[in-house]
């Protein structure tokens, strides 16, 4: 039988991990570290980034398992171990956009525990039956209690588009949470996760020592997985990926950061991967886009049309501290709710305007971004759109220009009007899509000390330089090319350079000539 690396996948179990022998990358100093330094503690993170596992985990340290942290690094720091009540609550279970259904999931949740401690409920609201729940445990462990809430906010995210749904749901959890705050002398520590930050809820409001470590340089990489964790702890399982995809060590490296990594949590945090996209790509050994697999929430692309967040906005985009700290209900940008999700990270700081820069962190996210797009912006299937992708994407690689621009022609005069009545700018977003989707590097609208170009294709053999116009001549788009020195930046790269210059006929809503030189 073949000795086989375990992956942990879709194991948000801590015991399980351990005693099963799966791989785990070590989490418990950042336990161990803030469990003795806060009292009240909320973590925002992206969905699939091992939120749940480490409220696992700090169940399991409360709880006084010893045995499962003796190899790891909480083992070495804990010298006493106290075995308290814990309370841990996985609200996940309650997204539903009816409210009766949530309420039965939270029904169940208490009740689940009344049994556990032999209370019996009577006709009282959640905040009295959770508030009693407490007392008993305190009172029969001779002990203060543990709080795990694991994504408190995604019974909201479900109906926040629905302003007379959210406000239900918020006064219901609202009433659920608030004995975190009135049972403080029975808390020893809570925990509560979740992705977003929504006002008017007792987690927020009520509790004024709450320890916000989202964005804390300290516990940048309390989940997901850093650069350097990889380099130590998932060594051996590298080179195996490496050998399989015939690489050396570090070009293997090289392939994953490009695909999983690029995501910040704080102004000066450390490089961290996608965890469930890492390990299913060290497991299967193969670069795919798991994340964007593994479900796209409606509630973000409702956002994204809300305000009218366009494709080319995703690269460089800026924002405040405030931002970071407006309630989800009050944003007037969706740019802190693409950041929390994941879809965009930190990249930048500037410490003398207190500007965050913001862009999609890997390749990864970048093609499953645009793929969720494409069907908003061109009105077309998603099986239709990939298939064009495909044989757009190919022709381009195979240097064969004239041959994609006529599928991208077709593909556009297929678009319904209404979807195209920005004029230039609607043609040039949904070629900008597409374009992101090819397995290449592509830059839009690049700046050099001339002007801007509107578009440049890198292909492993070619360099591709676009001008587009609407309702002009293609040979002023070329001329244009020239006069400007787009092309320059790129004439000391060895790839052949290819200047493209493409019209938009306003009449046939579509492409009507081109030029290539």
């Amino acid at each position: 039988m073949i000795n086989r690396t375990k992956y942990p996948i879709g194991i948000q179990t801590f015991s399980e991990i351990v005693e099963e022998n799966y791989i785990y990358v070590d989490k418990t100093e950042y336990v161990y570290n803030i469990t003795h330094n806060a009292k009240f503690v909320f973590l925002s993170r992206p969905r699939r980034f091992g939120k749940s596992l480490l409220t696992s985990t700090f169940e399991s340290y409360f709880e006084a398992r010893k045995e499962l942290f003796q190899n790891l690094k909480l083992g070495q720091l804990e010298k006493e171990w106290i075995k308290y009540p814990v309370f841990r609550f996985d609200v996940s279970q309650a997204k539903n956009k009816d409210i009766n259904l949530s309420k039965g999931t939270l029904n169940r949740l208490l009740r689940d525990y009344e049994e556990k401690y032999g209370v019996t409920p009577k006709d009282e609201g959640f905040h009295d039956r959770l508030t009693k729940l407490i007392q008993v445990a305190y009172e029969q462990a001779g002990q203060k209690v543990i709080i795990l809430i694991d994504e408190y906010d995604s019974p909201m995210l479900e109906v926040m588009h629905d302003e007379e749904k959210l406000r239900e749901f918020r006064d219901l959890f609202r009433s659920f949470y608030s004995p975190i705050k009135s049972c403080d002398q029975y808390i020893r520590f809570a925990f509560i996760t979740g992705i977003t930050k929504f006002s008017q809820l007792s987690i927020f409001s009520e509790i004024n020592n709450l320890k916000l470590i989202s964005m804390s340089d300290e516990y940048d990489a309390i989940c997901g997985i850093a650069e350097d964790e990889m380099l130590t702890q998932l060594r051996p399982q590298i080179q195996t990926f490496a050998d399989a995809n015939k690489m050396t060590f570090d070009e293997a490296v090289a392939a994953l950061k490009k695909h999983y990594d690029g995501y910040h949590f704080s102004r000066n945090s450390r490089d961290i991967f996608n965890p469930f996209s890492l390990i299913n790509a060290l497991d299967d050994k193969e670069l795919n886009n798991y994340w964007f697999t593994s479900g796209t929430p409606n509630w973000l692309m409702q956002q994204i049309k809300k305000f009218n967040f366009l494709p080319n906005q995703f690269e460089g985009s800026s924002a405040s501290a405030s931002d970071f700290d407006t309630p989800t209900e009050g944003m007037e940008t969706v740019l802190p709710l693409l950041y929390q999700s994941g879809y965009l990270t930190i990249k930048d700081y500037d410490p003398r305007t207190c500007l965050y820069k913001l862009a999609v962190p890997n390749n990864e996210v970048r093609i499953g971004i645009y793929k969720n797009l494409v069907p908003y912006y061109v009105h077309s299937s998603t099986q239709q759109t990939n298939v064009f992708i495909a044989n757009f994407g190919v022709s381009m690689i195979d240097n064969k220009v004239e041959e994609a621009l006529g599928m991208m022609r077709s593909f556009i005069s297929e678009i319904p009007y209404e979807y195209l009545q920005d004029g230039e700018k609607s043609y040039h977003f949904i070629f900008f899509i597409i374009s992101r989707l090819l397995c290449a590097f592509v830059q839009s609208e690049v700046k050099n000390s001339a002007g801007r170009t509107d578009m440049v294709i890198k292909t492993p053999t070619h360099i591709y330089v676009f001008e587009f116009k609407y309702d002009g001549k293609v040979e002023k788009a070329l001329l244009q090319i020239d006069e400007k020195g787009y092309t320059i930046p790129y004439e000391s790269d060895g790839r052949e350079i290819v200047k493209i210059a493409v019209n938009f006929n306003s009449e046939l809503r579509t492409i009507d000539e081109w030029k290539i030189e």
